[in-house]
């Protein structure tokens, strides 16, 4: 596990076998973000994103008791409208770049997953959850909002789910499974098996299909759907004809047949 420095909290950063994995180590602070932590985490991305070995990433907290509770507010006490600002369009584009990621992205979750981190989580393409994960946006309560695209995110995938912004709610694993907040929810034993499990099945897909999956995946946010569902079939058309595609291929109608002749 590679280690890259960080001032009160670090981040841990391993590709193996295709898939990365990156660490928010900050266990004492319940993995909240200061600004040194997030640009580190940001540089982490970056670098697996572009690195060749990486297939998919999985984005965790470090520990059993927080995937990240949020932004370090002793950072935030003092700022103004200028500084807030300038904040949250850094998060915000970090945010753009780990959505904006060619390899999916997994974001494994356990514990609290409040404010900043439930942002982060929301820019992931697959949120996995524990029974004892916890999720909310309670910036209202702190007299502010959620400032890193929180809440245009949060009613893409959970449309019917605004109260959380309004209240500041933190609601649990279950109910943010029913909302669509969340893929998965698993028991707390079985949560780092399902995750490696998830991890290993997506990093033995073909990366060209990977690639081309989650730019067709982004088409509905940009696109009338009539000229979106067009551009699918214009995207996915380049896998015909690969190695992967026919090797995929080859081997259905082999298992199909073998199936058959039983």
């Amino acid at each position: 596990m590679a280690e890259i420095a960080a001032d009160a909290g670090r981040i841990g950063l391993d590709i193996t076998g295709g898939i990365a994995r990156i660490v928010i180590d900050r266990p004492q602070h319940l993995n909240a973000l200061n600004n040194r932590l997030r640009a580190e985490l940001a540089d982490a991305v970056a670098h697996a994103g572009a690195s060749p070995d990486t297939r998919v990433i999985v984005l965790r907290g470090a520990g059993e008791r927080a995937f990240v509770a949020g932004a370090d507010i002793e950072e935030l006490i003092d700022l103004d409208e200028a500084g807030s600002i300038a904040l949250s369009d850094s998060i915000a584009d970090f945010h753009d770049l780990l959505a904006g990621l060619s390899v999916p992205v997994i974001a494994a979750i356990r514990g609290w997953c409040l404010g900043g981190g439930l942002e982060l989580a929301l820019a992931a393409d697959i949120r996995l959850a524990s029974e004892d994960a916890r999720f909310g946006l309670p910036e209202i309560k702190l007299g502010i909002l959620p400032g890193g695209g929180g809440i245009a995110r949060l009613l893409r995938v959970a449309p019917g789910a605004g109260h959380l912004c309004l209240t500041g709610a933190i609601i649990q694993a279950e109910r943010a499974l029913h909302a669509g907040l969340v893929s998965e929810v698993c028991s707390e034993e079985a949560f780092d098996a399902r995750v490696d499990t998830l991890a290993t099945e997506l990093a033995g897909f073909s990366p060209p299909a990977l690639k081309a999956m989650k730019a067709a995946l982004a088409l509905p946010l940009t696109l009338p759907l009539p000229e979106a569902t067009r551009q699918e079939g214009r995207i996915g058309a380049p896998l015909y004809g690969t190695p992967e595609q026919r090797a995929a291929m080859a081997a259905f109608l082999e298992a199909r047949a073998s199936r058959r002749a039983k």
